[in-house]
Parts: structure tokens; C-alpha cells; sequence
């Protein structure tokens, strides 16, 4: 054969093959260049350029190029390359041996479709534009080492493998294959796999029938309504959907049930034999558990049909109050109305409710509401918190969001009881995008101790409408595992400052569980005072003597006396101020929330008796100084309770406790402005307005305002029976009194 004759062949295949080869050798869209290992982009390099020279009549040039892709990949096996590989060295093995037909290499081409078919026995040849005698030569190769295996395979989508290569079979189930003995393996999803040794003959075809065993079995079922979610043994298997279909019409007219309201046949996977539990599940209608048994279809291994299962409505009443009343509620993001609310035909199942009152406070959870019954939410408007995460400063400045603080995530995450938590991400990631800015610009301001600026604070109350923010900080290298978590109110820029480390979770929880404790806004008080008292320089242990009763207290009505010494408490002995304050911890902390009444065995001058105490309820002052407490989470508490209070009493000591939290801050223009001065009390007995007065004067002397301290402390001093701390405190008037003698 002449090239020139050969050539016309040549061309053809080339143009042929490169449109073959244009849809497997192109990288996907997404795919880049880059990604590709360096031995593949040599192999496609070189099959491009021997593509060019083919386009150009230079096939010993073209043959060059492949055998450079070929020659170092001889022994491989179709199992060591990947797919790509394999079509590239496939495709180089059919270009080079039409390369050596045209040049009359009639061996060389033998060799080289030899190599191929052992490579990759079923290779589709181009029968449409290929010289029909290249054609011929490569059937006749093949039929010297291959034969052909004609599957006729039930299920026809089943998997076919090859001594453990996968296969795909060619029209007609036709599976080109070396002669010689072969494991032939054929699988499919739930069926038992098939599997034998068979005997290929060169140049001749093989049938083989086989059908799988079923050893599992589709379900099908039908949902009145639509939309139900189906779970087998508690896993999700799939979703009901409509439009109904003749089949579900008329199981319709059997059943009884409207079509419209039915869902079309749902086919669920494949399930083994036995007993099973199929569960129905939507919102506002009742759930469905079946248990069924699942028998194995051999012959036809159709789907087992159920009779339609009807879920019956199911709603309940939703009722809802808040403290205090009249905030929004919210339900799905919906507004439903203000509290009190009591909202019928609800849906059951999972929603997110939320009850907000505008400058005070919100509330925000996910509930689940029973179907059935009446779902009551007696809610606590409480201040809101946003975690914008811990970062890393390195020596050079650079600022990153770490992702060292897994511990407090999981602690925020299992939910605060007392303060709702922003999770919004795209609030989060912007609020973390500013941190990180700031921090960038100013790391001096950051190792110097200021994690978040003023003005961070205004942005997360505008974007995120929280009270408070809470920012980590790690610096130094990975063996430095020192953790700062710092604490703002956004009504100042001061934080609560707590030192961690990263490897110690355990302090994390106690944390979390600080943060999450509210400072309490009343306590129990007795209105008496007690001192050990000493005889020869012993303790006497007659019991500790009452010094004072606070008139109109809860002590002074039981009908205990100045001078009385408690002997008992229950049947508890007392012989120190120490054991009665165990022994009436141990009264207040019985279960059952009734309030204690304590039994005190006394004896004075005139003999023993019993004295009968039940403790009033009062405010208490949180303390200027106390290291296990959050301030900037009392600022919080307080200006929410002072918004949300039901009368001047609560409001008073709620602006109270909030002048203190400023003053443990130094803020002491803000812990009057903002504190004391809109405070007012009763004139009472415990914490009082005597015990505003004193804190009053105390801010006023603080802030360099002797005049305006000497009248606080002057009005104090005349409240006699005022306390600080708790109602069984120390004396409000005697402080003032102190004061006032400091001044002079």
C-alpha cells in the first residue's frame, strides 16, 4: 500500500478519533489545568502534538510522539491507571497503530491493536469513518485473543466485573474478553451477588444468562395527606409527594379517603426481610409508627404495597405570657399578636418562637409543641448575647479567626437558660470581618489590652440588637495555650476580663455557667443580728446573742427579743453565729418551694422558749467587688428589669443594683445618671430608700462631689432600719453616720 493511498484513511481516522476523544480528554469547565499531575499533562501534551502531526501527513513524527506515552506505560494494567490515563493510552495505542498501517508497518499496527485489546478488550473501534481494512485488521487481532461474553443479566442494570475490573457491557450485553479462564462477578443493589468461572474462546462469542437473587425489597406506600416524611427503623427514607395518580385514585374509592388530599406512590429503598418499623411524621397531623413484615419477592422482586396510610389532623392550643406583659410574640417569624396571647389551631411540631418588647428585652427559642393539647410558655424576657469568637494576634500583627475555642462553642451551644444567643451567620461573619479589620490596624491597642473598641460595640447593638458581646483572644505561638475572654456591655466600653487556657475545658464550663447565673434581684432576710460572745476569753457556747431585731422585720414579728441567744434551730445545736447561718441554710434549701419557717429555741433572763420565724422576701445589693461576679452581665440584667419592672419597688432596685455595676467600673457619672438618681424605694425596714441614699452619697463622694455626698449621707443617716447587702445586712444609717464623721 501506497502512503498516498493509505492517507486519505489516515485523515479520516485522525479528524474522527480527535472528535472521539473530545468529550473524554476535555477538562470539565471547572476543571483547571493546573490540577492535573505532571504525567498526565506530558501524556496530553504529546497526544496533542502527534494529533497535529497525523493532521498534517507526518505520521513517522506522529508515531514519535505516542511512543512517548506508550513506551513508559507497556506493563501497565487498566487497574493501575486512572480514568483519564486510560483513555489517553488507549487512544494512543489505536493513533499509533493506524500510523504504522499508513506506512505500511502492517506487524507494527498488529502489535500495537495487540496491546491495545489486552490493555482494554472492550475499546470501540470507529467503524463510521476508519478505512474499512484498518477496521478488518483490528477484528482480526481481536479475534486471535479475544472473545466476545454476551451477559443476558436480571437486573439489567446490574454491575459487571471482570477478574475484579469493572466492566461496561456494549449493546446487546456483548462483553469483549481475553480468552482463557475468568472470573465473571455480577452484582446489583439488593440482590445476592453471582459469581463463577468461565471459559472465553478466542474468536467466538459465549452467552451466559443470569438473574440475581433478590435478599432485600422496595417499599411503596401511599400518604393521606401529602408531604409526609417516611423513616424506616428511625432512618430517613424519603418524602411523599403529589399529584395523586390512577393508582392512588383507586386505592381512593377503596379506602374511602379524597385522591386530592393523596400522594402519589412513594417508592422507598430497598429494605432485608423481617420485621420493621415504618414511621409518618408531619406537622399538625399525628404520627403514625407501623410495624411490618418484609417477605422477599424471588420471582418478580416488586415493590410491597401497602394499604394508604391517613394521618388524622392534629392541633393544639398555644397559650403564652411574659414578665412583662405586652410584648410581641412571634411564632415561625410570623406576628401573632402581644402576651398574654393564647393562639388555637396551632400546629404541632417544631417552631421557632419569639416574644420581644421593644427597649426592654426578647426571648427566642425553638420549641417542640404537642399535638393534642394545650402548650403553655410562661416566658422571662432576658438580655441577648452575641459570641463574634476568639482570635489570634501574632508578633507581626496579623489578626485571624481561631477556631481554638471548640470548648466554648460546645458549652454556648448546648443553650444558655438565661440569655438568649445570636447564631445568624451572616451577622456573625460580618461582626467578625470588623473585629478582624480593627485588630489589623491597631495591634498595640490590642496587646495592650483592648480586644474590642467603643465603636464595635454601637455597630453589634445596631446590627445584632445585643446587650452584650463576648470576644477571645489568644496570642504568642501554638505552645502558648493562654486564653482571654473578655466581656462587654454595650452600655460601656469597660469589659469583665477572664483568663483561660485552651486546653482546659472544664474552666470553660464554669464560665459559661457564671455567665449564664443572673444576679438575683431578691432573697430572703431575717431582720436580726447576731455576735459570738466570749467568757474568760472562751467562746460561750450557750449560743450567739442577738444584738438587734429590726423593727417590723420578720425576727421582731416571730417575737424574737434584743438579748435572746438562739441555743437551736430545728434540732440543730447553735453554739456560734456560724452554725445558725448553716443550720438556716439547711431550713431554706428543703424541696418542695414552701417557704421555711424556722423553729429557734432562745432563752434570755426570763427562762427558755420557742420563737417561730418565717423570712420575708427583699431586694439585695449586689456587692461594689466580687470576683465570681460579671458585672457587664448585671448591667445587662439590671437595665432590662428596670425596663420590665411591675412597680416603683422593683424598678427602684433594679436602677439600684445598676448603679453599683457602674461604680464597680468607675463609672460613676453613669452609675448616677443612669442608676441612682431615677432610682426611689419605700422608706422601710431592710433595703431601702435609706440604702439608696448611702450609695448615693457614696458615687457622689467618689466622683469628687463632697457637697452633694454630705446631703445623701445626712438623708441616709435618718432612715433608721434601712440595711445594706440584704436585709439582714449591716446598718444603711450607721454607714451614712460613719461617712458623714469621714467628711468633717
Amino acid at each position: 500500500m501506497s502512503r498516498r493511498r493509505g492517507a486519505p484513511a489516515l485523515v479520516s481516522c485522525a479528524a474522527a478519533l480527535a472528535l472521539a476523544l473530545a468529550a473524554a480528554l476535555t477538562p470539565a469547565p471547572a476543571q483547571q489545568e493546573e490540577d492535573l499531575t505532571a504525567g498526565l499533562k506530558a501524556m496530553r501534551a504529546s497526544f496533542n502534538k502527534a494529533r497535529e502531526r497525523l493532521d498534517n501527513l507526518d505520521f513517522t513524527g506522529a508515531i514519535r510522539e505516542l511512543s512517548t506515552v506508550i513506551e513508559p506505560r507497556k506493563s501497565a494494567r487498566a487497574s493501575d491507571l486512572s480514568a483519564e490515563e486510560l483513555k489517553l493510552l488507549s487512544a494512543s495505542y489505536d493513533l499509533r497503530a493506524r500510523g504504522q498501517f499508513n506506512l505500511g508497518n502492517i506487524k507494527g499496527a498488529e502489535a500495537d491493536f495487540i496491546a491495545l485489546l489486552r490493555l482494554n478488550p472492550g475499546y470501540p473501534i470507529d467503524r463510521q469513518t476508519l478505512s474499512p481494512k484498518v477496521v478488518d485488521l483490528f477484528d482480526r487481532v481481536r479475534a486471535k485473543i479475544a472473545g466476545i461474553l454476551v451477559l443476558q443479566a436480571d437486573p439489567p442494570k446490574a454491575r459487571v466485573l471482570v477478574d475484579g475490573e469493572p466492566l461496561e457491557p456494549q449493546e446487546g450485553g456483548k462483553v469483549p474478553i481475553l480468552s482463557g479462564s475468568h472470573t465473571l462477578r455480577i452484582e446489583a443493589d439488593g440482590y445476592d451477588p453471582y459469581e463463577e468461572t468461565v471459559a472465553v474462546v478466542a474468536g467466538a462469542s459465549t452467552t451466559k444468562a443470569v438473574r440475581l437473587r433478590p435478599n432485600r425489597r422496595a417499599l411503596q406506600f401511599v400518604t393521606v395527606p401529602a408531604g409526609v416524611a417516611i423513616a424506616v427503623d428511625g432512618a430517613p427514607a424519603g418524602v411523599t409527594a403529589g399529584p395523586p395518580t390512577p393508582e392512588t385514585e383507586a386505592l381512593a374509592q377503596q379506602g374511602g379517603f379524597d385522591p386530592k388530599n393523596a400522594s402519589a406512590p412513594l417508592i422507598l429503598p430497598m429494605v432485608a426481610a423481617g420485621d420493621h418499623k415504618v414511621s409518618f411524621e408531619k406537622d399538625c397531623f399525628q404520627s403514625r409508627t407501623l410495624t411490618i413484615k418484609v417477605t422477599l419477592d424471588v420471582e418478580q422482586n416488586a415493590p410491597l404495597k401497602f394499604t394508604p396510610v391517613i394521618l388524622q389532623d392534629a392541633k393544639n392550643e398555644l397559650r403564652v405570657t411574659s414578665t412583662p406583659s405586652g410584648a410581641d410574640l412571634f411564632v415561625d417569624g410570623e406576628k401573632k399578636g402581644t402576651t398574654p396571647i393564647t393562639l388555637p389551631g396551632q400546629c404541632g411540631g417544631e417552631r421557632d418562637i419569639s416574644v420581644v418588647k421593644q427597649d426592654v428585652g426578647s426571648w427566642s427559642e425553638r420549641v417542640r409543641l404537642v399535638a393534642g393539647q394545650v402548650n403553655t410558655l410562661d416566658v422571662r424576657l432576658r438580655p441577648t448575647l452575641v459570641y463574634v469568637g476568639t482570635f489570634r494576634l501574632d508578633e507581626w500583627g496579623r489578626a485571624v479567626w481561631s477556631d481554638e475555642d471548640k470548648s466554648l462553642l460546645d458549652e454556648l451551644g448546648k443553650g444558655l437558660k438565661t440569655l438568649n444567643v445570636v447564631r445568624t451567620p451572616e451577622i456573625l461573619q460580618d461582626l467578625r470581618a470588623s473585629v478582624i479589620k480593627w485588630m489589623i490596624g491597631e495591634p498595640n491597642e490590642v496587646r495592650s489590652g483592648t480586644i474590642l473598641p467603643p465603636a464595635f460595640l454601637e455597630e453589634a447593638a445596631g446590627k445584632a440588637r445585643v446587650d452584650l458581646v463576648l470576644a477571645g483572644l489568644t496570642q504568642g505561638g501554638d505552645a502558648d495555650k493562654s486564653w482571654t475572654l473578655a466581656l462587654y456591655s454595650v452600655l460601656h466600653p469597660s469589659p469583665d476580663v477572664v483568663r483561660l487556657r485552651i486546653d482546659q475545658p472544664e474552666a470553660v464550663r464554669d464560665f459559661v455557667r457564671r455567665l449564664d447565673s443572673a444576679p438575683p434581684s431578691t432573697g430572703p432576710w431575717w431582720g436580726m443580728g447576731l455576735v459570738d460572745t466570749l467568757v474568760d476569753g472562751q467562746a460561750d457556747l450557750d449560743g450567739p446573742l442577738v444584738v438587734r431585731v429590726l423593727p417590723g422585720g420578720p425576727a421582731a414579728k416571730g417575737g424574737l427579743r434584743t438579748g435572746d441567744r438562739i441555743r437551736a434551730v430545728g434540732n440543730r445545736k447553735t453554739p456560734s453565729v456560724r452554725d445558725v447561718n448553716q443550720a438556716i441554710a439547711a431550713e431554706m434549701a428543703r424541696p418542695g418551694g414552701v417557704k421555711a419557717t424556722l423553729v429557734l429555741a432562745v432563752e434570755d433572763a426570763s427562762g427558755p422558749r420557742t420563737v417561730r420565724v418565717s423570712p420575708d422576701d427583699g431586694p439585695v445589693i449586689i456587692p461594689l467587688s466580687d470576683a465570681s461576679l460579671l458585672y457587664d452581665r448585671a448591667l445587662a440584667e439590671f437595665r432590662l428589669r428596670s425596663r420590665a419592672a411591675a412597680d416603683d419597688a422593683e424598678r427602684g432596685a433594679a436602677l439600684l443594683n445598676l448603679g453599683v455595676a457602674f461604680m464597680h467600673f468607675r463609672a460613676y457619672d453613669k452609675a448616677d445618671a443612669e442608676g441612682f438618681a431615677r432610682a426611689a424605694l419605700p422608706a422601710v425596714t431592710g433595703v431601702s430608700q435609706g440604702s439608696l441614699l448611702y450609695y448615693r452619697g457614696l458615687c457622689a463622694l467618689r466622683r469628687g462631689n463632697p457637697g452633694a455626698a454630705r446631703t445623701a449621707f445626712e438623708q441616709a443617716a435618718g432612715q433608721a432600719g434601712s440595711t445594706l447587702d440584704t436585709g439582714d445586712g449591716p446598718s444603711a444609717a450607721a454607714a451614712a453616720a460613719r461617712s458623714l464623721k469621714a467628711i468633717e
